[in-house]
């Protein structure tokens, strides 16, 4: 096998596990996708391990199966996060410049930073990592970068994910078993936002929702930067669950009928008519009518939007977003956009995958599906003023990881052939 070479982002999903295989494309200096696949795997839960064996042989499926089409080792992962346990919030910090030149350093940024951090979390959480949303020099706000400047009371306003020492630790157990290293784990919401929205959503106001089977990731942007994060800890599967127990039929052929004939809203039935349906036991047939699968999946969409117009309502941020942009395997749903609008009550909302000038990809990779796998290796290529504070069991040294990947893009030659 060649020597080793490719970046990967996988994406810890709801019974499944979404990968894609990366490299640089020197032509045209971006991220090229070469090769995604996604695999089942019941070890996971809402983004968090429940069988370590089990998501350890999806991991060795999924990444070894990467790894043999292209013949060459993935030399560098980085992970996607979701679940109920990730909570994220906003914090305050401030230092006081007391040198004479009253010159802010990086050094005075950092320590800014440290002391927004310092609040009490759950005892078993941990900080997963801090996104700097902006400075104020003097009580003067809207400073986007203060080194250089002069001042004497610097502050900070942050972002801060966190998440249970346990699941991390155990996700990180699953995907080192087989032997693969973690350059870093995100919190899916962070590179979903920067990959999928465009700068002109992110200045003027909106709402990234991540539509997973078992959970639903909300994100609100303004002014450019994140301002709310939160992971609701159910999703669209709750559909194939209704559909299985009012068509007397088993979740695989549930799930088969979601996606084959499912609408969420009433415009988007082509035609009336019926559709087979094999039974539970899979010994005979029945035939159901359109309109009574409509009338089954079309509440519990706007049971599932509602739930996120009340995060968004207990968010502090609730006038803040403008438009709508709807990703993940949910949004593919027909109807999907048009019960948003109505339900979230914004003029304005598409289904979004990653950015097209942001990596270079077959079509098949700019579908919502691959949204948060792509996002990965495409954010980890950037640097965007976000700041990481990884664990050393991941493989991290602490550092941020942009000054980390932007060393290794100008000193190694880690996409070579």
């Amino acid at each position: 096998m060649a020597k080793t070479n490719l970046i990967a982002g996988l994406d810890v999903g709801s019974e499944k596990l979404t990968a894609v295989a990366a490299a640089h494309d020197e032509e045209t200096n971006t991220i090229q996708i070469l090769a995604g696949r996604s695999v089942p795997c019941k070890g996971v839960r809402g983004g968090i391990v429940s069988d370590i064996r089990e998501t350890s042989a999806a991991v060795t499926y999924l990444l070894g199966g990467l790894e043999r089409e292209l013949n060459k080792d993935i030399s560098h992962l980085y992970v996607g996060l979701r679940g109920a346990h990730l909570e994220s919030f906003s914090n305050h910090g401030t230092y006081n410049i007391s040198r004479m030149d009253k010159e802010i350093t990086q050094a005075d940024m950092d320590l800014a930073v440290e002391n927004a951090k310092s609040m009490p979390i759950k005892n078993d959480n941990e900080i997963i990592h801090v996104f700097t949303q902006g400075f104020a020099i003097d009580k003067l706000r809207g400073i986007t970068n203060p080194e250089g400047m002069e001042g004497s009371l610097l502050e900070v306003d942050v972002h801060i994910t966190t998440g249970s020492s346990t699941h991390l630790n155990n996700l990180a157990k699953a995907i080192q078993r087989p032997g693969y290293k973690i350059d870093n784990m995100f919190y899916g919401m962070v590179p979903l936002g920067h990959c999928v929205l465009t700068q002109e959503e992110k200045d003027i106001g909106a709402l990234i929702v991540d539509l997973g089977g078992e959970t639903m990731s909300v994100g609100i942007y303004n002014e450019g930067i994140l301002k709310f994060s939160r992971d609701i800890p159910y999703g669209c599967d709750l559909i194939t669950s209704d559909l299985s127990r009012l068509l007397h039929t088993s979740r695989q052929n549930a799930r088969m009928v979601k996606e084959k004939y499912g609408v969420a809203f009433p415009t988007f039935l082509e035609e009336d008519g019926e559709i087979p349906v094999p039974s539970l036991d899979g010994r005979s047939t029945n035939n159901i009518n359109k309109h009574y699968i409509l009338d089954i999946i079309q509440p519990r969409v706007e049971e599932l939007l509602e739930q996120i117009q009340h995060c968004v309502a207990t968010s502090g941020y609730k006038n803040s977003a403008i438009v709508g942009v709807l990703t993940g395997g949910g949004s593919l749903m027909p109807g999907m956009q048009e019960q948003a609008m109505n339900v979230l009550g914004l003029k304005e909302v598409r289904c979004g995958g990653v950015q097209r000038d942001l990596v270079t990809a077959a079509d098949e990779f700019f579908d919502p599906l691959y949204s948060t796998a792509v996002s990965l290796v495409a954010y980890a290529s950037e640097s965007t003023g976000y700041e990481e504070y990884g664990r050393e069991s991941y493989g991290g040294s602490g550092k941020s990881l942009f000054g980390k990947i932007g060393r290794l893009f100008k000193g190694m030659d880690i996409f070579g052939g």
